[in-house]
């Protein structure tokens, strides 16, 4: 599977998730907002009224950096919520999900059982929160979409 896939599984199942009822859109430190012309960055400081700084990063030929941009408006950005943590893909999970048939083991598998069989669909990275591998990111929006 290519990278640009990669990006495309994993940007798929981030705009389900932020579009879905289970997203905390509380607009706090690390809320994330989307610009007029669709980047998207978290915020890192408020100032007064309606104003706040945000940092994303870019990547520019191959060194990623963090850009700061200063003096945003409300108004001009899209409040997306706070970045999904495993509890959150979960709770996605579970709604899409029949709940008697999957679980969640130690290790950060989902297993799905069918017939007194156990099959692992997802694997998260315990420490990340998110799916580990290029193919879990793949099989993640398979369930979820």
């Amino acid at each position: 599977m290519s990278d640009k896939n990669t990006m495309d599984y994993k940007t798929k199942c981030l705009n389900i998730f932020y579009a879905s009822d289970v997203v905390n859109k509380e607009l706090t430190f690390g809320c994330e907002v989307q610009s007029e012309n669709g980047s998207t960055a978290k915020i890192v400081k408020f100032y007064e009224g309606d104003t706040f700084e945000a940092q994303m990063t870019k990547e520019y030929d191959g060194v990623e950096a963090v850009v700061t941009m200063k003096d945003c408006k409300l108004d001009k950005v899209t409040v997306l919520g706070h970045p999904p943590q495993l509890q959150d893909w979960l709770a996605l999970l579970r709604k899409k999900l029949d709940e008697s048939r999957w679980y969640l083991k130690s290790d950060g598998r989902v297993m799905w059982q069918d017939n007194g069989v156990n099959f692992e669909k997802v694997k998260f990275n315990l420490t990340t929160g998110q799916p580990a591998t290029e193919a879990d990111w793949e099989a993640l929006y398979e369930l979820i979409a």
